[in-house]
């Protein structure tokens, strides 16, 4: 996958929110500042007069902040932490970094695949969102989409490489296929193995598209009426005790494979979905403590929402788990089987590496000047 860049790169927290309605409270109340510098918090890429081009696909101000704010901004969701889905304020004004690169090919195809370190509990993320520069562990990794393009028709892998596995492989491939490959087989980020055995291959490509759906919520590569990703009856975790307004933290009760959030309890729940890491931090971030100045403004209960949203994420955390097992057999067939060599299409040329030129999406920048792609 020869283009990739950085995630998002705000600059600022209050941007960033689980619940919509926090995001509108924020922006009123910046909106209502005398000083809205103080809240917009400024740094060398944005202070209360910049007034850069807007997002792609979002709405276009009429100046900059210091001058006007207007209603709330189109707010988008985006993929934060690991499995962690919150909403973005998406006005170029108030973000440092945004990679509209990225913006630009967004589609109802699009993955994208985000490249963490090498030893990480999670070395490659799927989303179906645009992802932040957590989502990939920060500098060292980076975003590639799989698609070039928001119709997903030019696909973001070496010129050639789709038709040489093809060829080798003696079966069809697609750009979908070379995907959910990458998926499933990448340990290091550094080397994806390709297999020679048509066999090997057909099984890592169908358990890569269930890892992609279940990284996605069931948004990418599954079947038509599939919907959200489920466990099979008797694991399906329910609300067994209410969570309270204010949970306190979140623990794991052995004895009844139950998450505990206060006094609520939800389960059962794996161990392994426990331990995966992703629980205590996507708890927090909903939690925590408010900060300062516009972060202050937080919902100020635990709403039905969010343990929807728990629950679904405790679906895909635990059907992750059920992979594992597959996943290492998968390892080490894939190590014993013949390679295949991609020297005839490495490296790929530069102009592969290069953001691509996306001329079906409407930009303007300030004062309504086309933006040149």
């Amino acid at each position: 996958m020869p283009w990739g860049t950085a995630g998002i790169a705000t600059g600022r927290g209050w941007v960033y929110a689980p619940e919509r309605e926090t995001l509108r409270r924020r922006w009123a109340r910046l909106a209502a500042a005398e000083d809205r510098d103080a809240l917009l918090r400024p740094t060398r890429s944005r202070t209360a007069m910049s007034f850069p081009a807007p997002l792609p696909g979002c709405d276009a101000p009429s100046g900059p902040l210091a001058r006007e704010v207007g209603p709330t901004p189109r707010l988008v969701r985006i993929a934060r932490q690991p499995f962690d889905r919150q909403w973005l304020v998406a006005d170029h004004r108030v973000l440092d970094a945004a990679r509209p690169e990225l913006w630009r090919v967004r589609g109802d195809r699009q993955v994208y695949l985000s490249i963490r370190q090498a030893g990480d509990p999670w070395p490659l993320l799927c989303s179906a969102l645009v992802p932040d520069g957590t989502h990939h562990g920060g500098r060292g990794g980076r975003v590639a989409p799989l698609y070039r393009d928001p119709a997903g028709l030019a696909a973001n892998l070496a010129p050639g490489l789709v038709d040489l596995l093809a060829a080798r492989l003696g079966v069809p491939v697609d750009a979908e296929d070379v995907f959910a490959w990458i998926v499933a087989v990448t340990v290091d980020p550094q080397r994806v193995p390709l297999t020679a055995d048509p066999d090997v291959w057909a099984t890592g490509v169908d358990l890569g598209r269930r890892l992609v759906g279940l990284h996605t919520f069931g948004a990418r590569f599954g079947r038509p009426g599939d919907g959200k990703p489920r466990l099979p009856g008797g694991r399906r975790p329910f609300v067994r005790e209410p969570v309270p307004a204010r949970p306190a933290g979140a623990h794991y009760d052995d004895e009844s494979r139950s998450l505990l959030l206060g006094s609520g309890r939800i389960g059962p729940v794996a161990r392994e979905a426990w331990e995966s890491g992703v629980l205590e931090p996507w708890i927090a971030a909903r939690t925590e403590p408010p900060g300062e100045g516009l972060e202050r403004i937080r919902e100020r209960t635990w709403s039905t929402d969010l343990t929807s949203e728990l629950i679904d994420l405790l679906h895909v955390l635990g059907l992750l788990a059920d992979l594992a097992e597959p996943r290492a057999k998968l390892h080490a067939r894939t190590a014993e089987a013949p390679t295949l060599d991609p020297t005839p299409v490495l490296p790929p040329p530069p102009s592969s590496r290069r953001p691509p030129t996306v001329l079906d999406i409407t930009e303007e920048g300030p004062g309504g000047q086309a933006v040149l792609l």
